[in-house]
């Protein structure tokens, strides 16, 4: 779903997962002690954030009923905690999280929950901190990896010789290896060459080749694979209407996704039933459609069922918008469908500017802007705005101690 980097906040996800979690049981690490229930979609987004500071300190707060926050315990923390590693990136998944130390050859590491292995360590055993990624041989690191993405309960990365590895469930084919069995290892997604870039949404995945298509895999109920069709599909399909324009960067939501053309004009693909696709209407579309706006985008990110990109240094959101995760100062709790962009403000009512980073995951959002400073709004039942409260917010704020 969603990654940050050193430099550039990403997903990822997000990233990618909106859901409620109602604690059921004793906690234990050999077993799932909470339930999702579904709010929306089908699909769970994270409700924690995680961030790399300029120092290089990967800080991290909001739910953590699973470790998903890699501080060593499942208690959820509203203000930023630090978490051991020396990453240059971090994804969002679901309820786990995954980090890459590319200064130590390109090491994974993941930590949360891990029910159908998306850590990838040959386990189904939940981790409170970082364990190492193992390769396909059960015993050495996965190494040489260049780029992560986490999805709802599935992890995509690219190799070595840009080709992609996938780990997690497999219900509706998301690694993309030609199975629909869940793999607790890494698989190589069938067919798949000169990638460069990854996205993991709730049950499927993306990936951009270096000519500029977009291929997917997984689930398809919502049209989000863009092939024109609603069969799921466990190897990659090239997502269709996009002929003519040169893709330079993906993103994948809930069951939506995005395209960013290198004109800045954006395309968007799949469910749409609160105007996540941003053309104006709530007609979800099994092909890719423009989004109406001006300006040029330069950063796109989805959540379970919101967009976001940053068109001429502001940051513009479209979608659901029941908790302000679109950040319009919008009274909370409305179901509407927001069709239009609308500009995401500051706590005085001004338009959110000079954002260089983008984030959108489950029901949040967080951006940083060309001063360092981190941003965050919209829904915090968990602390995920990291502002020492629970409070959704409508307005972007900016998290202290980073």
């Amino acid at each position: 779903m969603h990654r940050f980097t050193r430099q550039i906040l990403r997903p990822i996800l997000f990233a990618l997962l909106p859901l409620v979690l109602v604690a059921c049981g004793s906690g234990s690490d050999e077993t799932d002690d909470y339930e999702y229930y579904e709010l929306i979609s089908s699909t769970v987004y994270g409700e924690h954030s995680m961030i790399i500071a300029d120092s290089g300190v990967t800080y991290t707060w909001g739910a953590n009923g699973y470790g998903q926050l890699g501080i060593g315990n499942k208690l959820n923390h509203s203000t930023p905690a630090d978490v051991t590693g020396n990453f240059s990136a971090v994804a969002i998944g679901g309820a786990h999280s995954v980090g890459l130390d590319t200064d130590a050859g390109g090491e994974v590491w993941a930590w949360g929950h891990n029910s159908s292995g998306q850590l990838g360590d040959n386990t189904l055993i939940t981790k409170t901190t970082p364990i190492q990624v193992l390769s396909a041989d059960e015993i050495t690191p996965l190494t040489g990896i260049k780029a992560i993405a986490a999805g709802g309960k599935h992890t995509l990365a690219i190799a070595a010789d840009d080709t992609v590895v996938a780990w997690g469930s497999n219900t509706y084919g998301q690694l993309g290896n030609d199975s629909k069995t869940t793999s607790r290892l890494p698989v190589v997604v069938s067919g798949l060459t000169d990638v460069i870039a990854i996205a993991a949404g709730g049950e499927f995945s993306l990936a951009l080749k270096s000519d500029g298509t977009v291929w997917a895999w997984g689930s398809n109920s919502k049209g989000q694979l863009g092939n024109d069709s609603t069969v799921s599909s466990s190897v990659p399909v090239q997502v269709g209407g996009l002929t003519g324009h040169t893709i330079t960067k993906i993103a994948a939501g809930g069951s939506h996704a995005l395209a960013l053309v290198d004109d800045g004009t954006i395309f968007a693909w799949g469910y749409n039933e609160f105007g996540q696709l941003g053309d104006g209407t709530i007609t979800t579309s099994k092909l890719p459609v423009a989004v109406v706006m001006t300006g040029t985008a330069t950063a796109i990110s989805a959540g379970l069922d919101h967009s976001v990109a940053i068109i001429d240094g502001t940051v513009n959101a479209w979608g659901y918008n029941y908790y302000g995760q679109l950040g319009n100062g919008a009274v909370l709790q409305s179901h509407s469908a927001v069709k239009t962009l609308q500009t995401v403000q500051d706590q005085d009512g001004n338009p959110l500017a000079n954002i260089q980073e983008i984030i959108a995951t489950g029901h949040h959002c967080i951006a940083r802007d060309s001063n360092g400073d981190v941003w965050t709004w919209g829904r915090n039942t968990h602390g995920q705005l990291g502002d020492g409260t629970t409070v959704s917010r409508s307005k972007a704020k900016v998290v202290s101690g980073l």
